[in-house]
């Protein structure tokens, strides 16, 4: 299957639970690395720092570090778009462009990651983290969470980001899933090192 022309490097949307699983899956095997999808405790993590950032960038709000509805861009944009949005460990796109899926069971905060949030196979809400293109400034904040039913197609404005720690390098990877990462031919992922619904 290939992107939509013009949409090659944009993140992946419409697309499934089961398709995010199998990408994760299939990107894992071909490259000999454990992809899969970030907890939302880990997306927070990334988005937030160690400082506990508003914003990815900082604590004040500023149109120009992210797609959102205050931009003029109505649509996605390429990943990576914003360089000056990065989070303090060099992430891009945490706040919107896409709503993010994680691999986390929509549960009351904060986190617990033996409370069975983190079971894969359970059919119930999932969380959505970063807001997108079509969100205001509130829900892109770091905080702000939403979800979305596995059992349904993700919409316009759903993707996914994949995260994986491999043995030989500290820290975690993240990166978006942009139309050109397609099951069925391999290519580079591009690399990034390093409703309000009761998130604060």
């Amino acid at each position: 299957m290939k992107p939509p022309e013009g949409k090659e490097d944009h993140p992946v949307v419409g697309v499934t639970w089961d398709d995010t699983m199998a990408y994760c899956r299939w990107l894992a095997e071909v490259t000999g690395e454990p992809y899969r999808l970030p907890s939302e405790a880990e997306w927070e993590k990334g988005a937030r720092g160690t400082d506990g950032r508003i914003y990815p960038w900082g604590d004040q709000w500023d149109e120009k570090r992210c797609n959102s509805a205050e931009g003029p861009k109505d649509n996605t944009t390429p990943v990576g778009a914003y360089p000056q949005g990065a989070s303090s460990y060099g992430l891009l796109d945490m706040a919107g462009n896409v709503w993010e899926l994680c691999s986390t069971l929509f549960r009351d905060y904060p986190y617990q990651p033996d409370d069975g949030r983190e079971d894969l196979e359970a059919d119930d809400f999932r969380v959505l983290r970063g807001g997108s293109w079509f969100c205001p400034q509130r829900l892109v904040r770091c905080a702000c969470r939403d979800w979305a039913d596995p059992s349904c197609d993700f919409g316009f404005d759903v993707g996914f980001r994949v995260a994986a720690y491999p043995a030989l390098l500290e820290g975690w990877f993240l990166f978006m899933a942009s139309e050109s990462a397609t099951v069925g031919e391999v290519s580079k992922p591009k690399m990034a090192y390093g409703n309000d619904r009761s998130g604060k």
